[in-house]
């Protein structure tokens, strides 16, 4: 369990800065390894003054601990993220230690080079930093802040045609308004990329990534598979057992005739080449138009009649 960040300095939630330093520097006198050669339970303690003492100086990390409490910080902050940016050197000259003790004490924690010189390094969860007479400098990539996943529901025709769709997120700092990009042919439970639009990381601000994962919408007559698109088109059993045509609507809205070869079968396709999905690859697919049997509502007199002679010469 995390331990209470305002309990290991002795200090009340309401303590102003300044209390917080005083206790601090208290306790830091007390439990300094230089005072204390060989006590591994005083210099574990000294190593959780100034973890404490890390959070509670910075305006930033310090409500984020009253935010989310000790148990839920510890989830979201790692030990390196902790110190980043609280400079030992510094400090313990303030307090009258020797400076050069603070590195020391750095390595302790993080295994860095534990000499007294005034050029050292460090890492932080991938950062990269310097110290050289006194200044920071930092380089290599910065940690960013969590990726965000949300649905992105599209029509179908926006699914197969592609183009530009603006969408609403709420940062929780307001309502940001993103044009994105839809490729033609995108299927459903692919996921679309914004860089940078994700959760702004506690400490540098660099915000992860936003993941827009794909639904799209149910069309009343087009069905997808594949790079095909299926229209399923009733037809008169004659016109499957003799032959006949057909009328149909392609995706982009052109009509077209169609021949239905004679004795076609009931759910049998009819295709027409590239007239389906362009996928983002560039593949083609086709319209299938698929023929169901149209059976009537009722029957007259003269239909039953004819179709029971059918049935007479097992038809």
């Amino acid at each position: 369990m995390a331990e209470d960040y305002y309990q290991i300095l002795g200090v009340s939630k309401n303590a102003s800065k300044d209390q917080i330093k005083k206790a601090y520097k208290k306790l830091a006198i007390k439990h300094h390894p230089d005072k204390n050669k060989g006590d591994k339970a005083s210099e574990e303690k000294f190593k959780k003054i100034n973890e404490a003492y890390a959070v509670l100086s910075n305006d930033e990390k310090r409500r984020q601990y009253d935010q989310f409490g000790a148990e839920g910080f510890s989830n979201r902050y790692s030990q390196e993220d902790i110190f980043s940016g609280f400079d030992f050197g510094n400090i313990f000259n303030e307090f009258g230690f020797d400076g050069g003790s603070g590195q020391n004490i750095f390595s302790s924690f993080f295994g860095g080079s534990g000499n007294k010189k005034s050029n050292f390094s460090f890492d932080f969860g991938g950062q990269q930093f310097e110290k050289r007479s006194g200044q920071r400098r930092k380089s290599n990539s910065q940690p960013a802040g969590n990726d965000i996943e949300t649905e992105l529901e599209l029509t179908f025709l926006e699914s197969v045609q592609g183009g530009k769709k603006t969408i609403s997120l709420n940062t929780g700092q307001g309502v940001d308004k993103l044009v994105l990009a839809i490729p033609a042919g995108i299927e459903k439970g692919k996921r679309l990329k914004l860089k940078n639009k994700g959760n702004p990381h506690p400490l540098t601000g660099i915000r992860g990534d936003l993941y827009c994962r794909i639904k799209v919408q149910p069309h009343e007559k087009y069905e997808r598979e594949g790079n095909d698109i299926i229209l399923k088109q009733e037809v008169k059993i004659t016109d499957l057992l003799l032959g006949g045509s057909i009328n149909t609507e392609t995706l982009d809205g052109k009509k077209i005739d169609l021949k239905i070869p004679p004795l076609s079968k009931n759910n049998s396709f009819l295709r027409i080449k590239g007239k389906g999905i362009t996928n983002p690859n560039g593949e083609n697919g086709s319209l299938l138009i698929q023929l169901v049997v149209q059976t009537p509502d009722k029957l007259t007199k003269e239909q039953e009649a004819l179709i029971l002679k059918l049935k007479a010469l097992d038809l």
